[in-house]
């Protein structure tokens, strides 16, 4: 399956924009980042800062009714959390898949 062919979010999220996101890093604000991308792509180039925690967790994890448990543990639940991917359709499903939760 295709990122573009992900289901409509099961709960409706906040959109930040790319300008946005970079506000707050620039700021010096601690920002969680779930990084929806393939691992490879993840390892060729993610956002890295002092203030950054990033989680990699590709989307296909998040495509089961009944999200393995192991998955969320990685996901914390003390904080705000900018799920990304490369052009906004996975992050917007995982991120709703999530706040369903």
């Amino acid at each position: 399956m295709n990122p573009e062919d992900l289901p409509t979010p099961e709960a409706e999220v906040d959109s930040v924009s790319p300008e946005a996101l970079k506000d707050r890093i620039d700021a010096g604000e601690d920002v969680t980042l779930l990084d929806t991308r393939m691992q490879s792509d993840y390892e060729e180039w993610h956002i890295d800062d002092d203030t950054v925690t990033t989680i990699n967790l590709p989307y296909f994890h998040f495509l089961e009714d009944d999200i393995d448990d192991d998955v969320l543990e990685q996901v914390p639940d003390d904080r705000e959390i900018t799920v990304l991917c490369a052009k906004g359709g996975a992050s917007e499903f995982v991120a709703g898949a999530l706040k369903a939760r």
